[in-house]
């Protein structure tokens, strides 16, 4: 201890209990409990606390993620890179090492820290890509070696954003990449703000499973259930959005491209079909239930472009609608529209379109193309 002028120096007044930024992520806060740093933690933008989620028995198990491995092995992993794309391009001379090994090592993209739900290597590397915000994707290996033709690439980026609650792409185009082909999506958000809804969303998905109990649900259809619940409780249709479309409106209009998002419904609480089928593939695949998101036509409840869920339980894939069990003005929720067989007839007032899952794999998800 310390003295001025015969009297003891006051001790240093420490905070007062509760989040302040988080001193090693600008990205978060962190709880302070009035004399230390807490483990708890929340995003600085949606304010949503990060929840520690336990996956249920029957969920399979999330890959572990390796620990960073040092400079001098990042540049190695470059340099091999180069190489490698040099390689697929077919711009290595026949004699150089690996080369003809190179031509066929499949890619698979860049590391993300969220989940991609796609159905073939293309679809997820897409995925990986756009997740990313790569603004420029590089697509030779797939054209020069797999010999998708544009058709195919383009049916690859119709399930690759349509599954993705995390890809904020509305179109792309077509480029040339040296010796080979390339493609540049339009991205509806910079990198930034597309981050942020994508920290914001997962962190909503993480805090809804904790709240639900998940990991206690006994079956995949107990768990279904409690996230249909959930988000026909929490949300509401965002009739504002459906009058803008209605009207006319594209994704250019802010109110409209959230109501497509899973962001819209878990983190504002109002989207339109799309946000509902988004926030529920977000859950269900976070829970370890297998799903998809559909796009198609309705007549019913509301009319036009819709879009629902199937998902898959005990070798069946089950439809799942919650925007259409979701009564907002009654105050309820039905179950009209939740597992029901793709042949029942309550469900002949939809017809499914082709665009939300690669050709070739239609069938496999109780579709044909």
């Amino acid at each position: 201890m310390t003295y001025q002028g015969g009297r003891p120096s006051a001790a240093p007044r420490l905070p007062e209990p509760g989040w302040l930024p988080d001193p090693s992520r600008t990205d978060l806060e962190r709880y302070w409990d009035g004399r230390s740093w807490t483990s708890r933690t929340r995003d600085r933008v949606s304010k949503l606390e990060r929840v520690a989620y336990e996956a249920p028995a029957w969920a399979p198990a999330r890959p572990r993620r390796r620990r960073h491995i040092g400079r001098w092995i990042a540049v190695a992993v470059t340099a091999a890179i180069v190489y490698g794309v040099a390689g697929y391009t077919g711009q290595l001379p026949s004699s150089a090492p690996l080369a003809d090994t190179l031509l066929h090592t499949r890619p698979t993209g860049p590391t993300v820290q969220y989940p991609v739900f796609g159905s073939n290597d293309l679809v997820r590397y897409l995925e990986r890509s756009m997740v990313a915000q790569e603004a420029s994707i590089d697509i030779s290996y797939w054209v020069n070696v797999e010999g998708y033709t544009t058709a195919g690439i383009t049916d690859a980026m119709y399930e690759a954003s349509t599954q993705n609650p995390y890809v904020f792409a509305g179109g792309w185009g077509f480029t040339s990449i040296g010796g080979g082909a390339g493609l540049e999506p339009v991205y509806i958000y910079s990198a930034e703000v597309a981050e942020g809804r994508r920290v914001a969303t997962q962190a909503a998905v993480e805090a809804a499973l904790a709240k639900l109990g998940i990991t206690d649900a006994t079956t995949p259809q107990d768990a279904a259930k409690l996230i249909h619940d959930y988000i026909a409780h929490t949300a509401t249709y965002d009739f504002v959005a459906y009058d803008e479309i209605q009207a006319g409106a594209t994704s250019d209009s802010p109110r409209v491209q959230q109501s497509q998002e899973a962001y819209g419904i878990l983190v504002a609480g109002t989207a339109v079909c799309n946000g509902y089928a988004h926030a529920f593939q977000a859950l269900a695949q976070a829970a370890g239930l297998q799903s998809v998101v559909v796009t198609g036509t309705a007549t019913g409840l509301t009319t036009g472009s819709h879009a629902w869920n199937r998902v898959l339980l005990d070798g069946d894939w089950l439809t799942i609608d919650v925007n259409w069990d979701d009564n907002d003005f009654e105050g309820s929720t039905d179950h009209e529209f939740f597992l029901i067989d793709n042949n029942d007839p309550v469900l002949g007032t939809r017809t499914a379109d082709l665009y939300w899952m690669v050709d070739e794999n239609l069938g496999e998800y109780g579709a044909s193309a």
